[in-house]
């Protein structure tokens, strides 16, 4: 079982690296561009992304002619609007201060972690890497799908 533990340690540590370099590029401690990184830009790239199908939908010509463009536009500006909504709660549950806004995070990562009943660096891993790469990769998938 200790296994496990030194696969999940390998890219938790990779990630703590790669955010303390950034951090020192941009003159920010860890905590700061754990907050900036994690939350806003990841953030930010998810509702970009979950804009993808609304563009497309309204890139599209070939629905028109189906008569089904105004449901698929309105379905995909209704998830849109979903990522948007998130990201708005998002923001405002882990305002500003960065300390604040990192610690509140850690704890909401601790309780999930003591739910699933896994280690806080697991659920750093399947929410900040994996999650966030299967989200952007679905919305690349819809938006390819709505261009079909």
């Amino acid at each position: 079982m200790n296994w496990i533990k030194y696969i999940i340690t390998i890219p938790f540590a990779l990630c703590v690296l790669f955010l303390q370099g950034l951090g020192k590029c941009f003159g920010l401690t860890y905590r700061q561009i754990s907050v900036v990184f994690n939350l806003w830009i990841q953030g930010g790239v998810l509702v970009l992304s979950g804009c993808l199908p609304f563009v497309q939908s309204l890139m599209c010509p070939s629905l028109a002619h189906e008569g089904m463009w105004w449901v698929v536009m309105l379905s995909a500006w209704c998830y849109a609007f979903m990522y948007l909504t998130g990201f708005v709660l998002m923001l405002r549950h882990y305002s500003l201060p960065f300390n604040r806004a990192f610690d509140r995070c850690v704890s909401d990562l601790l309780h999930i972690a003591s739910v699933w009943h896994c280690s806080y660096h697991v659920v750093n891993i399947i929410i900040f890497v994996i999650l966030f790469l299967l989200l952007i990769s679905l919305n690349i998938l819809l938006a390819w799908l709505v261009s079909q």
